[in-house]
């Protein structure tokens, strides 16, 4: 992921993301390095991957502002969290 990740990329991204989580055969990793906001719409792509089952998604390069979402929303517990 890159950019800003709101409900407009949710709505763009949320069937490919889903499709990828299916298909997954160890756990999904996403790249968050290059993230400069993110609001609840892409918190939903996030916790869609925890919901595709198995080992829980690797987080890498999380900035401080979505760790902080991730700890608000109480789904951190959720990922696998790799600098």
């Amino acid at each position: 992921m890159w950019g800003e990740v709101d409900a407009a990329v949710q709505d763009r991204s949320e069937g490919d993301l889903a499709r990828s989580v299916q298909r997954a055969e160890g756990p999904v990793t996403i790249d968050l390095t290059e993230v400069t906001f993110m609001d609840s719409g892409g918190l939903r792509l996030l916790y869609l991957s925890v919901l595709g089952g198995g080992e829980p998604p690797v987080l890498v390069g999380v900035p401080d502002r979505i760790r902080d979402l991730l700890e608000i929303s109480g789904v951190i517990s959720q990922f696998t969290l790799v600098d």
